[in-house]
């Protein structure tokens, strides 16, 4: 009789177990649906790259001399960072943008995420798709993938304009915690979950407000619903980039890189962008010759906020 109502209580307690985990697994999935009913990344001028680890969601427009706009990398970015600027800029240059892999409509495919994953995608998409040597510009965490590509091959680059560029040393040696927090957010069910929880609509507004604008007042609500959405792209593999990100698998050391490379850098800070002054000190204390200028009133991505501004910072350098 014991073991009878044991069993019973084995079979009951994993009915309960399958059921929330079935549960969860159905307001994971509606989640991604829902996050992808409006069709914010929606643009007639998308192209495909397929490249070995995925397909490569850009855009080409304009004509002259080309020019490379790499976003900021995080599970919201995409080049929609990029509208704006990439528009006006093609009245007079070539303009490419692309969704690196693991962001925005670019494939998501569960692997882990590395920097040298990423310098091998800007180098195969210029050599491949660009087929010139070009100008780049990158935002943020993607400006180590850019001095990494340039020193690996400079003769794939002419000018690199860095915009709120990542501290010089990120990448350290990674920790048995990470490793495990990586693990745990590339589970089936209990990962989705952290991640989607992590990726809220709200959370963009906040980090938006808190860290990428100085006035939140000057970006439209379409423009976060499209980092939103962004996020959630595609089938429910977007937490394999999350996971590689936190856990520091897409830092790197570019010390050597902006000591040695020959061409052309300029830097552009925003004026409220934490530590910014401090950071450019670091570049051009490595490489006299980095050029810098500070957009003032702006914060993390002034392509949003003050595109006017930095649009003519660029063109001031890269004519």
């Amino acid at each position: 009789m014991r073991i009878k109502m044991k069993k019973n209580k084995i079979i009951y307690a994993a009915a309960i177990t399958g059921m929330a985990a079935a549960s969860i697994y159905g307001i994971n999935k509606t989640i991604n649906i829902i996050a992808n009913t409006k069709s914010t990344l929606a643009n007639p001028n998308g192209l495909q790259y397929k490249w070995r680890l995925g397909n490569i969601f850009y855009t080409k427009q304009g004509t002259g001399k080309p020019v490379l706009l790499i976003h900021d990398l995080t599970c919201g970015s995409s080049s929609a960072e990029w509208k704006f600027i990439a528009s006006q800029y093609a009245k007079t240059h070539t303009v490419y943008t692309l969704d690196l892999i693991g962001c925005g409509k670019s494939d998501k495919p569960p692997v882990t995420y590395t920097n040298y994953m990423y310098v091998q995608l800007i180098t195969d998409f210029i050599k491949n798709i660009i087929n010139h040597r070009t100008d780049v510009v990158a935002t943020g965490y993607s400006s180590s993938f850019v001095l990494m590509s340039c020193f690996s091959d400079s003769t794939l680059f002419d000018k690199i304009v860095l915009i709120n560029p990542d501290n010089i040393i990120k990448g350290k040696m990674i920790s048995g915690n990470q490793k495990i927090i990586k693990k745990l957010i590339e589970l089936p069910i209990i990962g989705t979950t952290i991640y989607n929880l992590a990726n809220t609509k709200k959370s963009y507004y906040r980090m938006f407000k808190n860290y990428y604008c100085h006035n939140f007042s000057l970006i439209r609500r379409n423009v976060v619903r499209a980092y939103y959405e962004a996020s959630h792209y595609g089938s429910m593999t977007s937490k394999y980039l999350f996971a590689s990100i936190i856990s520091n698998y897409t830092g790197i050391n570019v010390t050597n890189a902006v000591k040695n490379i020959n061409n052309s850098i300029f830097i552009i800070g925003s004026e409220h962008e934490p530590d910014i002054r401090q950071k450019i000190k670091a570049y051009t204390e490595l490489n006299s010759s980095i050029e810098c200028a500070i957009i003032n009133e702006a914060k993390h991505l002034p392509q949003l906020e003050k595109p006017g501004e930095l649009l003519a910072q660029i063109e001031i350098f890269l004519s």
